[in-house]
Parts: structure tokens; C-alpha cells; sequence
């Protein structure tokens, strides 16, 4: 199947009608495609053309006036338009100078008829052939649609399918993954594919990953990559490509590329899955963290399929939750596709990924594949995706939260790093930071027993305002959250709260009066803050 269906000017001038015809500017055009055939005499018309078509004159509406006729010549370069041809004559005896100039530079083609010709015959023929090349360009598409089902019903892999696309455009192929090394069809020589990996892995990882669609990229004033992301849920899963070489694309080879896209991506997505599937160990091992049940050290290894007794990689225990959006029908989030899609993201930051659903929770262990120089940065570069994605499916107001463990190094201590993960996901909201390492004493809470010594420390210190607050309908307990949260900056709180100055100052009085004028000395003052954290995290405790 032959994917050029296109006419160019170089094949029309060997048309019978073109016989008499002569190129005299613009030789280095004639490789461009012809889109439609079109008669146009003046510039004012211009702003007609699409782009592609071949224009056809007497030169009636410039003749050998200079500024008439290089606007003329200029709108059409300006509208993109193929080619002119101008019948000599009456109206234009010659081509001057300034116009085989302008259409050189531009390599713009330029051709005359030196003996009368029918415009009505040009177009008639070049229509029809156009347009026959039209229907036959969607007769090979649709055959070429419904081999890819074909190939898809039969479970055909990556290689296959990128054979089956260079056959139906006849020109180099590629398919990139981040995952891998690239595939060429045919192949190519070793120093070549390795000369394009490496043009591949610059270009694509500095490719903003949220856009889809055919993008270009020049590799020369002759050579050029035509490329489209494989997608999932706003995720590129790799790249799929056409080597051009001395041509641009036309409408059938883009769309038989998109099509190829579109039956790759569910090839990857189908495969994917099936992997999720058999990750019903790690999904046991996960349940046992989640219950903090100890696992011995050689037990995990196994489990997680890690070989070899050296010296085990750095590892994060992550938690993200998101809240449901009411409207959201239960069946309409598919956790098993986005882990999937998650898997594919981590591992490309150089993690191996360990994913668990459950619920409105995703839990990840992530262990580092090399040592990371700043585990922290990507580790915010990677979740920042999850994020992106998450928000695409879910809607850019449902909140998504995060708690970052520190990093491990004993697999044995998972279960206490999840906890960790655990304790910054509960204070995530009043904490401007996910990692565990930055909630400061705040640590300390989740191993102080709730009862009875965590619920007598509130009370002790909080007891009284509370009280005040159940009794009057006030809301001294959240001014003084937000007070001491602006490091006692009256203005700052007073804007915060939005309520006036004087208003707060009232409030201040009356908290002065209840805690006693020492409420802001710095024992006090952490006392009180640790109070109002411990009571806000029981309540986030007991509602689960």
C-alpha cells in the first residue's frame, strides 16, 4: 500500500495539458504537494486559499505594473499556495525580473505557457485526479483501520505492529519508549539507532508530557521526525514516529499515525493491566505493613523478588489520598488502570515502584533503582505527575493529599516507615510540607498514647477555651490557632480571620483572660500549639 497519494508540481508539469508548460522560478518547490487548482487574477481574492493549491493566471489583475504584480506573487507565498502559472500574453508578455526573483528566493515555483490553454481543462484533470487520490487515500485508510483491530484481537506486540505501519507508509518508522531502547522498522545500523536514541532521549524528556498530538522535529534542511505521543489518562506511555526524508507529511500518512497511536496505546494499556493483575503478592505484603505486622527482612526480599544479600537501596513509603467528587459514579474510577499509569511514571524517575489501592488511598513503596543525588526533588517532580494526573480524571477541585516517610534502608522497617507516611498525611493540612522529616515535635504525637494522656494534655491546656467556645457559640480556639500560626502578628491573624483589628483584639482579651497572661511565652506557647494540633488530628481519628 502506498501511503503518497499526493500530486506534486514536479508530476504535473509531465502532465499532457503541462507540455508546453516551463519552469523559470522556484525549481527547488517542486517537490511541493498540490491540494486543489485554482484561478486567481488579482491579491485582493488571496485571503480565499487554504494553503496547497495551485494557482492558475493571465495576469489580468497585475500585468507589468511592479507593486501590482510582487503584491500579487507575495500574497500568495504569504497564503502558502503551491504554485503559479501564468499564460503569456496580452496581459503579461514575459516574466520580469523582480517576480523570478522573489519566487527564487522563496523557492516559490513559477511557471509559464507559452501558447494558450484551456484553464477549464487544467482544472477539470487535476480535480479529478485529486480528488481520486482523496477517495482511494480513505479506501487504504479504512483497510489499514481494520487490520490494526485485527492485529489487536490477535494480542500482536509492539515489533509486529510497528512492521505493519511501515509497511502502509513506506518510509523508517520508530517506536520510543522511556522504558527502553527504541525500535526501528526496517532496522537500522547500529550506528544510526544509537545515534537516535540518543536524539530521542534529549528531545523527548525535555517535551512537555501533558500534550498530545503530531509534533515535528527538524534534523536537517532535508530530514525531519513526524511523532505523536502514545497516551493514557494524560500520561505518555512512549512515542511513536516517521523518519521523512526530503518530503512533508500528508493528510493519510498523519492519520495512519494516529491510528497507530490509538492501537498501541491499548496494546500497552491491555499489557499493563495483565502486570497489575499478578501483583497479588506485593498487594498481601502491603495489607501486612497496613496491619503493622512485622515481616523478616530475607521474607521481603523474597516477596519482592530482590536477589542477592548486599547492601539493600534507599526506599520512600508514600501515602496519597484524594476525596471523592459526590458527582463521581462509583465504578468511574478504574484504580487498577491508574496504578498502572503510575507504575510507568515512577519507574521513569529511576523508581521501582511497589502500588496499592484501597479505597480513596494509594500506597507506595518506592525503591530507588540507583542512588538518587537529591531523592527529595524528584521525589516531589515525580508525585507533582501523579498529581497532574489524578486532577485530569477526578477535576481540578478535589483535594489530594500526600505523607512522605523518611527513607529506609532495612526492608524488615516498612511497617514503621508506612506509620511515618501515615502521621504526615494526618497533619498534611496544617503542615507546608508531605515529609515526615519536617513535622518537627509534632512526630512526637503519634506515639503518645490517646488515652488517657493525650485527651488530659488538651484538656489541661485547652479545656477552658473550649468550654468557652461550646457555652458563648465563640470561636476563640481557631483565633488562637491563627494567631500563634502568624507569630503573634496582629494584623497578619486579623486578615486571616477577616474580621477587623479591634474585633480581634476584643477576642485576644478574652483569650488573655481565660489562659492567663503567660499564654504566649514560649512553653505556653508550644503547649497550646501541640494541644490544637493532637485535638484536630483524634477528630480526623475518630471519624475514620
Amino acid at each position: 500500500m502506498s501511503n503518497d497519494l499526493r500530486l506534486t508540481i514536479g508530476e504535473i508539469i509531465k502532465r499532457p495539458l503541462f507540455q508546453h508548460a516551463q519552469v523559470v522560478a522556484g525549481h527547488h518547490g517542486l517537490s511541493r504537494p498540490v491540494r486543489w487548482v485554482h484561478v486567481l487574477e488579482t491579491a485582493d481574492t488571496g485571503q480565499f486559499l487554504n494553503g496547497g493549491e495551485l494557482i492558475l493566471s493571465t495576469g489580468l489583475g497585475f500585468g507589468e505594473e511592479k507593486e501590482k504584480r510582487l503584491a500579487y506573487l507575495s500574497e500568495l507565498i504569504r497564503r502558502k499556495a503551491a504554485g503559479l502559472c501564468i499564460e503569456l500574453g496580452r496581459y503579461i508578455p514575459s516574466i520580469p525580473e523582480d517576480m523570478l526573483e522573489l519566487a527564487n528566493h522563496h523557492q516559490f515555483p513559477l511557471l509559464v505557457f507559452h501558447q494558450p490553454v484551456r484553464f477549464v481543462d487544467i482544472t477539470q484533470d487535476l480535480h479529478e485526479h485529486l480528488i481520486h487520490a482523496q477517495m482511494q487515500a480513505l479506501r487504504n485508510l479504512e483497510a489499514y483501520s481494520r487490520s490494526l483491530q485485527q492485529l489487536s484481537l490477535q494480542a500482536a506486540g509492539i515489533p509486529k505492529l510497528l512492521q505493519h505501519f511501515q509497511v502502509a507508509v513506506q518510509t523508517q518508522v520508530f517506536y520510543y519508549s522511556p522504558n527502553g531502547s527504541p525500535q526501528f522498522a526496517p532496522v537500522v545500523p547500529h550506528d544510526v539507532a544509537v545515534e537516535m536514541s540518543d536524539l530521542m532521549r534529549s528531545h523527548f524528556s525535555e517535551l512537555d508530557s501533558s500534550e498530545a498530538g503530531v509534533r515535528f522535529l527538524s534534523l536537517s534542511a532535508t530530514r525531519q521526525l513526524a511523532y505523536q505521543p502514545v497516551m493514557a489518562m494524560g500520561h505518555v506511555l512512549a512515542y511513536v514516529g516517521i523518519v521523512l526524508y526530503e518530503r512533508s507529511p500528508d493528510e493519510y500518512l498523519l492519520l495512519t499515525l494516529d491510528n497507530t497511536v490509538s492501537a498501541m496505546a491499548q496494546i500497552l494499556m491491555r499489557k499493563m493491566f495483565v502486570e497489575e493483575q499478578a501483583l497479588a503478592t506485593e498487594n498481601r505484603l502491603f495489607d501486612e505493613w497496613i496491619a503493622n505486622r512485622s515481616i523478616p527482612e530475607e521474607q521481603v526480599r523474597s516477596l519482592l523478588g530482590i536477589t542477592g544479600s548486599g547492601k539493600a537501596s534507599a526506599y520512600h513509603m508514600i501515602l496519597l489520598s484524594f476525596e471523592k467528587p459526590k458527582n463521581l459514579a462509583e465504578d468511574s474510577l478504574p484504580p487498577h488502570d491508574l496504578t498502572a499509569i503510575f507504575r510507568s511514571l515512577l519507574t521513569r524517575h529511576h523508581f521501582r515502584p511497589f502500588i496499592r489501592c484501597m479505597g480513596h488511598r494509594f500506597y507506595f513503596m518506592l525503591i530507588e533503582q540507583r542512588p538518587l543525588v537529591d531523592s527529595r526533588r524528584t521525589l516531589e517532580i515525580a508525585f507533582r505527575d501523579v498529581k497532574r494526573i489524578m486532577t485530569q480524571i477526578l477535576g481540578a477541585d478535589v483535594p489530594i493529599w500526600m505523607g512522605v516517610s523518611r527513607a529506609g534502608k532495612r526492608l524488615s522497617d516498612a511497617g514503621r516507615h508506612l506509620a511515618e507516611a501515615e502521621q504526615a498525611l494526618a497533619f498534611c493540612q496544617e503542615s507546608p510540607s508531605p515529609f515526615f522529616a519536617d513535622l518537627g515535635l509534632f512526630r512526637l504525637l503519634f506515639h503518645v498514647p490517646s488515652e488517657p494522656v493525650l485527651k488530659t494534655f488538651i484538656s489541661d491546656y485547652l479545656g477552658p477555651l473550649l468550654a468557652y467556645d461550646q457555652t458563648h457559640g465563640s470561636s476563640l480556639v481557631q483565633t488562637l490557632r491563627v494567631y500563634l500560626d502568624s507569630n503573634l502578628s496582629k494584623q497578619e491573624a486579623a486578615e486571616k480571620l477577616f474580621i477587623h483589628r479591634q474585633t480581634l483584639y476584643h477576642r485576644l482579651e478574652k483569650i488573655e483572660e481565660i489562659l492567663g497572661k503567660d499564654y504566649t511565652a514560649t512553653q505556653n506557647r508550644i503547649c497550646l500549639e501541640i494541644a490544637m494540633r493532637a485535638r484536630e488530628w483524634l477528630s480526623k481519628e475518630e471519624q475514620h
